[in-house]
């Protein structure tokens, strides 16, 4: 095996002895592509007894094999050398996420630890164990599989793997982006600025016409597909017109109640959200009904008095995931005067309660973010395209008018 060492490794090799004086007991060899030092005098590791008998233990350099790196490897083995005698040595905490610039830090292990730490720092304190489970944990899974692919050296090459696994200019990119950055922070490595640039920006892939809304007669088909399904009941009937009149999230049925407040119909949000956005707290919504619908929304306070809503629903982890079965149930069944489009959501209910408060009640963005449990920047970039969309139509058409 001697015969079959490179010169670079018998050069260091010497070089070592010297440093120890002709010390013996201590080797550097190449294994596996890394570079390490072994000897029977390192200490014991973490995980054996204090007392354990001398053995030869090996220690992995951070510095790679190769001529070019023998000198830098030479001075860290002699460095390791005098610490060990000096008796001030000791292992690397297992559990210890290495700093920018140390070997093996973007191997599977080392990830899984740093997402195991991201974990607890989130979890209970800004996301919900559910949440993680659902926008955390699929990102980061898929991380620590690229890692184990093979062997990586450099951070820009790992997340440029990563993030080529969806998309461009996806909400899922974005989101696989800003929870690895999430842990890279945690762990204090940098973030490379081309990774950076791959990020995207999600609006792009949007349609132009901005969010997908209910219109008045979608949300009346809607109603009539309700009232005449057989496994539907009048608490899921109250459920989507609550969410229409309303514009709540579905989220917020759940601790949800109904007032008549000065004659007019009110709903008491008491769920609070919390996200990377802000928070939003209890509030009182008033009713806006689709046009043509009456006043108290079809006796909708004496409906829910009597039926409430659909205790499966409120239950439920997530009463947005059973909105959303029933209304592709809904979808497939037979249309009472037009069809249902297929990119309709839950939210769309939402979208079209906002889109009455500016269109139809003349509600400043300021007011109607209040209304809705949003900031006025959430509500901005949430509908500023389809409330702009109008008025820059109309002022076209007027410049056109003077020019012509």
């Amino acid at each position: 095996m001697a015969l079959n060492r490179p010169q670079w490794l018998a050069d260091l090799s010497r070089g070592f002895k010297r440093h120890r004086q002709g010390r013996s007991g201590w080797t550097a060899e190449v294994m596996r592509d890394r570079l390490r030092v072994v000897s029977a005098e390192l200490p014991p590791r973490p995980d054996e007894p204090a007392n354990a008998a001398p053995k030869r233990r090996a220690v992995t350099l951070a510095t790679p094999p190769g001529p070019s790196t023998a000198a830098a490897a030479l001075a860290e083995a002699c460095a390791l050398f005098d610490a060990v005698t000096a008796g001030t040595w000791r292992w690397p905490d297992p559990s210890a996420i290495p700093a920018a610039g140390e070997a093996d830090r973007l191997t599977p292990p080392v990830l899984q630890r740093l997402t195991d730490q991201l974990q607890k720092a989130v979890v209970g304190e800004r996301v919900s164990p559910s949440t993680w489970r659902r926008m955390y944990h699929p990102f980061l899974a898929r991380l620590i599989v690229v890692a184990g692919e093979r062997r990586w050296t450099d951070d820009r090459e790992l997340l440029t793997a990563l993030l080529r696994q969806w998309e461009p200019n996806t909400r899922a990119r974005q989101m696989a982006h800003d929870r690895v950055r999430q842990a890279w922070r945690l762990a204090g490595w940098p973030w490379s600025p081309e990774v950076a640039l791959m990020r995207g920006n999600g609006k792009a892939a949007a349609s132009p016409e901005g969010v997908r809304a209910f219109n008045d007669a979608e949300i009346q088909e809607l109603r009539s597909r309700l009232q005449r399904s057989n496994k539907l009941t009048p608490a899921d009937l109250n459920a989507w017109d609550t969410l229409a009149v309303f514009g709540l999230r579905p989220a917020e049925l759940q601790g949800l109640k109904l007032l008549q407040v000065d004659g007019q119909l009110v709903a008491q949000v008491t769920r609070q959200k919390r996200s990377s956005r802000g928070s939003s707290g209890a509030r009182q919504v008033p009713a806006v009904p689709p046009a043509d619908w009456p006043a108290n929304c079809f006796d909708l306070l004496e409906r829910w008095d009597l039926h409430g809503f659909p205790p499966g629903m409120l239950a439920a982890r997530s009463p947005g995931e059973v909105l959303a079965q029933q209304l592709s149930r809904l979808k497939l069944s037979k249309p009472v005067s037009i069809e249902l489009p297929v990119e309709l959501t839950p939210y769309g209910l939402r979208h079209g309660f906002a889109l009455r408060l500016a269109q139809q009640l003349g509600l400043h963005v300021r007011e109607s973010a209040v209304l809705m449990g949003h900031s006025p920047q959430v509500h901005l970039a949430t509908y500023g395209r389809r409330l702009d969309q109008p008025g820059l139509l109309a002022k076209v058409r007027q410049l056109q008018a003077v020019t012509h």
